[in-house]
């Protein structure tokens, strides 16, 4: 067979592939998404738990930065499964978490409480909407991360863990009032490092790019 016959052939039954949306796009998609999720979660929480009013100001403004800080980890997420793509996201991404850890613990320096950092009741409800409320929002991230080209799946696994945990963390503090700021800061960013402790090692298996390929060569 000749060479051109063979192209033709090859080229005979391929079906067109839809490019993926920019990385702005799917990020923003994913987001309105998961402000619908943690909204419909935050409900549920006020309700079963009666919360006896809002936290203070200063203490949902630091909050507030680490929603922010994670969009833009979401952002920066979809921009690392695109080879070339600029590192800018990321960039805003690491100076934003920066900021929100830095002003969290800002609030937390005052007078001691005496109240134990362990026997915090009240932070198990956050820790569980933390981990497993964000369980889903990490699973429909790595989903739409994995039609893009996972190079780096450990990175994209720390950002996805974080883009999921600074949400959840912040529909945790604002779904009642904290003891205090020390005891939230322990328990929150706390419960945010298991989450990335989770995500990143496994983000080889689930976001490996090589080993997909591998598989299809293995097919064919």
């Amino acid at each position: 067979m000749k060479t051109n016959d063979l192209i033709d052939q090859l080229g005979a039954d391929l079906a067109p592939v839809a490019r993926l949306a920019r990385p702005g796009r799917r990020a923003i998609l994913w987001l309105a998404g998961s402000f619908l999720y943690l909204a419909g979660m935050l409900l549920a929480v006020i309700l079963a738990t009666a919360s006896a009013g809002p936290p203070e100001w200063d203490f949902v403004g630091s909050q507030l930065l680490g929603a922010v800080a994670g969009g833009l980890a979401a952002l920066a997420a979809f921009s690392s499964v695109v080879p070339g793509h600029s590192n800018r996201a990321l960039l805003a991404a690491a100076v934003a978490t920066a900021a929100w850890l830095v002003s969290f613990a800002a609030l937390a320096f005052g007078p001691a409480t005496g109240r134990s950092l362990v026997a915090a009741q009240h932070e198990w409800i956050c820790t569980a909407m933390i981990l497993a409320g964000g369980a889903p929002l990490v699973a429909a991230l790595a989903v739409m991360l994995k039609r893009g080209a996972p190079i780096n799946p450990m990175l994209s696994g720390l950002l996805t863990a974080l883009a999921v945990g600074l949400l959840a963390n912040f529909t945790a503090c604002i779904s009642s009032p904290h003891p205090d700021v020390e005891t939230a800061l322990f328990w929150h960013v706390g419960t945010l490092g298991v989450l990335i402790v989770l995500c990143v090692p496994g983000s080889r298996f689930v976001l490996s790019w090589g080993g997909r390929r591998s598989k299809d060569r293995n097919r064919e």
